[in-house]
């Protein structure tokens, strides 16, 4: 249950909690909104209500309405010295990551200006400093913003150049400040103070290192899964080897049982054939003179050895 509050909080299902204030950190209602407004005690974002005051040919020009070119060129360059008057004296309090302006009429935004800081201690600093003091003749109210992502409060349509809810959209609609311009001013910032210059290279080295260690975790996972399957491939192999082994063996030892079982049968027919030529033999022999059974009688032996005595004599 409290993941499903955290995910859904200052969004459109969220019934309890402002989803304008959340993503803009101002909403058209004020007080009187149903929802709560969800204000931060810390934040790196300062949000200075209605303090760029627009002339009257930037509040035509936002609300849609076409001008010489002469008049727009002219509210270019009074917002630009506004801007850059704000940036730098900003500036003096931290490190700034982004300003801007929002270009919307409507009575809840028309003139708010956001100044995001890295570190939010610089935000509480010009917390401070701001609260109390005027510009062009109007009271000065900082206070925290939950805005710390841009992207969320911007009117994707305006910069589509296809919002049909002109300036009373309820989303931001940034003045333009040139890319030049504002490096310029970020410059002319570090210039300045170049204490903030050592912090942006403390940033980008730890950026770096762990960007470093990312891409190293990559290659040791990548390494692991390459070891795991390697050893799950000469697994594999080592078991195919082993299976080709067993089946030669098998196929050996079928082969040699059929060799032996071929000699035993050759050495058996031998055998046989000369079994059966003994027994022709004894059969064609011609018997023994003698008694029965063709054995000699003993008077037959003695008649043989007298007849060999007698030759001898």
């Amino acid at each position: 249950m409290a993941k499903r509050l955290a995910d859904i909080i200052g969004t459109e299902e969220d019934k309890v909690n402002c989803s304008f204030y959340f993503k803009i950190g101002a909403c058209r209602h004020g007080d009187n909104c149903t929802r709560i407004h969800l204000k931060p005690t810390m934040s790196q974002t300062l949000l200075i209500p209605h303090m760029y005051d627009n002339p009257p040919a930037a509040i035509a020009l936002a609300g849609g309405t076409k001008l010489p070119e002469e008049m727009i060129k002219e509210t270019v360059r009074h917002f630009e010295d506004f801007y850059e008057e704000v940036f730098l004296e900003l500036a003096n309090f931290g490190e700034i990551e982004d300003l801007i302006v929002t270009d919307n009429i409507g009575d809840h935004v028309i003139g708010n200006v956001y100044v995001k800081y890295y570190d939010e201690e610089d935000a509480a600093r010009a917390m401070k400093g701001l609260t109390g003091r005027y510009y062009a003749g109007k009271l000065i109210v900082p206070e925290y913003s939950p805005v710390t992502n841009f992207r969320d409060a911007k009117c994707r349509q305006f910069e589509e150049g296809t919002c049909s809810r002109g300036g009373y959209c309820n989303f931001m609609h940034l003045k333009y400040v040139s890319r030049s311009f504002k490096k310029s001013l970020f410059r002319q910032m570090y210039e300045e103070h170049p204490e903030y210059l050592e912090k942006k290279r403390e940033r980008e080295k730890a950026r770096r290192g762990r960007s470093h260690d990312r891409h190293e975790g990559r290659r040791s996972r990548s390494g692991s899964r390459h070891k795991k399957h390697k050893k799950r491939s000469d697994s594999r192999d080592k078991s195919r080897s082993d299976s080709r082994d067993r089946r030669k063996d098998k196929k050996h030892k079928k082969k040699r049982d059929r060799s032996r079982s071929r000699s035993r049968s050759r050495s058996r027919s031998r055998s046989r054939s000369r079994s059966k030529e003994r027994s022709k033999s004894r059969s064609r022999s011609p018997k023994k003179s003698g008694g029965e059974g063709g054995r000699q009688t003993s008077e037959e032996r003695r008649a043989m050895i007298a007849s060999w005595q007698a030759e001898d004599n």
